[in-house]
């Protein structure tokens, strides 16, 4: 545990600069929330609240504040924006309810690698979705490091040093609507030095959006006049045992109230279905216990909770619940599993062997996706959830590399991140476990730079599992039995090599393609991707070229990458349901070419990227409806019965090029595209049919 000294200094501070009116006109100056990030957790240690990241920001965890006896852990902020970019838009948020509470502060440590910003704001809000400057100066706020006072530059915090602790705080008194408040928040974002580009913290480096800013002890205090019961800390979590071995371990939470009314009185505690309370650390245990207080103030009292024994498999969540003193009610959230007996396993996969990969820097990215079914989970439980890859020599903690790409079947949303994490809503998927505990669904990665996928590499699959019962730590990690190998885009044969593949057909956006080198879909495929439109946001020069500008946001479009060392090429398209991973079409190709693309031992790398177009053969071929030709840049088409509808010309990406009315049985179009491949598609009252031809 960390020492208090800190809430002595601040206070001092803090009286010093007048956020401590004279005793008789404030309640009891007592800390509202509290983050210590002892654990490597961001949930607070005292009292509720979020802490989140903004902007684009990453976070780990590092060594806290030295100089306390014991250093502890810190959050550690990192991926700031480019210079010259974002300035007010980037760093970390902590949304806290006042309510009960006036005379409002905020105090933090911080510390400032050497490359990071030198000027940090805070931002407040009083409605938990607009955001104001705080304007810092001498008269309400605080900017020391090692007790000497670095000041303020036209309302934001100045650091003058890099790999240095800075004690700060902040008075928000002055701010109307920061007082009783459950909606309060704030922002400590990173701004420009000069209006145009961010400083460095030490003058002698340069900026760098990988600079880290680090904070601990990040504490909110208040005054209250009102009833208050108080505990600390305000959740726990992590209660856990195997069905028949009960109970789990004691956790303890120490609960105090003060201006309680009448003078004496009694509080009563009472515990969720599925705990117990013990008041005497271990001797006795019950669901409801009941406390006397006098003198108006209740005077930390230790309560140990515990997953009762005997209970089913299961998730158990809930509050323990206190009231007395004309206080309002007090919750403490509490969650704990009770698992089955047979551990969590991956039972079934549709696993690619091929992904793509490059280092140390990879912007030819492409996604890659498989279908896994869980089993030994919890029964009808949530869990949230993320998964990367390892290697075979990475430990079984290792949570791995890669960004994710979550799928909800349910909403058909695809959600990618660059920071997967437990912690952070919009950073992690979840899924719902059956009366079972089983689950069956889309997993789909994004290979970085990372060293696990350097071509010729065989890499895992890795999923990360909280408890299930509302966690926000890896509780479990489960990984593919199979290797995938890394192909980088070469042209040359090679166990390493692959080419540039995309296709489109008459498919439906967001279900799956699988690639396999058989016509019966047997064996793991070649390559799993999704069917474009997805709605993924995909970004230029960090995705391949022709996946940016040919597949995404193209309807009915796929891509990835297929080995070059595959003499039986691609023989079978295989589209899955997004909704239940069932087999929905499956054209093929008996030897492996598609509309005169063979896709056999390609040598295209990433320039000649192989063009699978499966729309023909959907309907009519043309040949007994008659003719579709050019020359040179001319489209005739001839038709052996009147129609009415429109011409189609899609380019070998899948998009459309052009579109055309025709009504009657003759058109003769002048085409303004450039010279290559294309598929006619006839649309109309009598049906559909299709036609390669070649622009020249």
């Amino acid at each position: 545990m960390k020492k208090n000294y800190l809430f002595n200094l601040v206070f001092i501070l803090l009286t010093g600069l007048g956020f401590i009116i004279a005793t008789g006109n404030a309640g009891a100056q007592v800390v509202i929330t509290q983050w210590t990030f002892e654990g490597d957790v961001v949930t607070p240690s005292t009292g509720s609240g979020t802490a989140s990241l903004q902007g684009g920001t990453t976070a780990t965890f590092a060594t806290g504040l030295t100089g306390t006896g014991s250093g502890g852990r810190a959050w550690n902020s990192s991926g700031y924006p480019a210079q010259g970019t974002g300035s007010g838009t980037a760093g970390v948020e902590f949304l806290v309810s006042t309510a009960g509470y006036s005379m409002i502060g905020l105090s933090w440590d911080g510390r400032h690698s050497n490359t990071s910003a030198n000027r940090l704001r805070i931002q407040y809000t009083l409605n938990g979705t607009e955001w104001q400057n705080f304007e810092a100066s001498a008269a309400n706020a605080t900017n020391t490091a090692n007790g000497i006072d670095k000041g303020f530059d036209n309302g934001r915090f100045i650091a003058d040093a890099g790999d240095t602790w800075y004690q700060r705080s902040a008075n928000f008194s002055g701010i109307s609507g920061a007082a009783d408040n459950p909606a309060f928040g704030v922002r400590i974002v990173t701004e420009f030095v000069d209006g145009t580009n961010y400083g460095a913290a030490t003058s002698t480096s340069t900026y760098g959006s990988s600079g880290t800013l680090r904070y601990d002890n990040v504490t909110f205090q208040g005054s209250g006049e009102s009833p208050l019961l108080m505990a600390s800390p305000g959740s726990l979590s992590g209660f856990t045992y195997t069905q028949g071995s009960g109970p789990s371990d004691i956790q303890n939470v120490t609960l105090s109230g003060m201006n309680l009314s009448p003078e004496a009185g009694a509080i009563v505690v009472e515990a969720p279905n599925g705990y117990e309370m013990t008041p005497d650390g271990g001797s006795t245990f019950a669901d409801i216990l009941e406390f006397t207080y006098s003198g108006g103030a209740f005077n930390g009292k230790v309560l140990g909770i515990r997953l009762a024994a005997s209970l089913g498999a299961g998730s158990y969540t809930g509050f323990i619940a206190a009231n007395g003193g004309s206080a309002p009610e007090l919750t403490v959230s509490v969650s704990g599993t009770v698992t089955t007996a047979n551990p969590p396993e991956i039972t079934s996969m549709i696993l690619p062997q091929f992904i793509e990969g490059a280092t140390p820097f990879n912007n030819n990215r492409v996604p890659m996706a498989f279908h896994a079914s869980l089993s030994n989970l919890l029964p009808s439980s949530t869990y949230k959830y993320y998964n990367k890859v390892v290697s075979g020599s990475d430990g079984p903690e290792y949570n791995g590399a890669g960004n994710v790409i979550f799928v909800d079947p349910a909403s058909g949303t695809f959600t990618r991140t660059t920071s997967p994490s437990l912690t952070t809503a919009g950073q992690h998927g979840e899924l719902t476990t059956d009366v079972e505990g089983n689950w069956s669904g889309w997993f789909m990665t994004e290979p970085t730079g990372n060293a696990r996928f350097k071509p010729g590499n065989e890499i895992y699959m890795r999923i990360m599992l909280n408890d299930g019962a509302g966690g926000t730590t890896e509780a479990t990690r489960l990984t593919s039995a199979e290797s995938i190998k890394v192909l980088g885009f070469y042209t040359h044969m090679a166990d390493s090599t692959g080419t540039a593949i995309n296709g489109f057909g008459a498919f439906v956006p967001k279900n799956f393609i699988f690639l396999y080198d058989n016509m019966d879909g047997t064996g793991r495929p070649l390559l799993g991707t999704q069917i474009e439109t997805s709605g993924i946001e995909f970004i230029q020069g960090t995705h391949a070229d022709f996946y940016y500008n040919g597949v995404a946001g193209t309807d009915m479009s796929w891509g990835g990458i297929v080995p070059n060392n595959n003499p039986a090429g691609v023989k079978r398209v295989e589209e899955r349901s997004l909704a239940d991973g069932s087999i929905v079409s499956a054209p093929t190709s008996s030897d492996g070419t598609w509309s005169g693309v063979d896709t056999r031992n390609p040598s295209g790398g990433l320039e000649n990227v192989l063009a699978v177009i499966t729309t023909l053969g959907t309907g009519s071929s043309g040949a007994d409806q008659g003719n579709i030709f050019t020359y040179g840049n001319i489209l005739s088409v001839e038709l052996n019965s009147s129609v009415s509808g429109s011409i189609q010309l899609i380019n070998l990406y899948g998009q459309e090029a052009a579109r055309y009315p025709i009504s009657g049985t003759t058109a003769t179009i002048t085409l303004s595209v450039p010279s290559g491949a294309y598929i006619v598609r006839i649309l109309s009252d009598k049906g559909t049919f299709s036609r390669k031809v070649m622009v020249r």
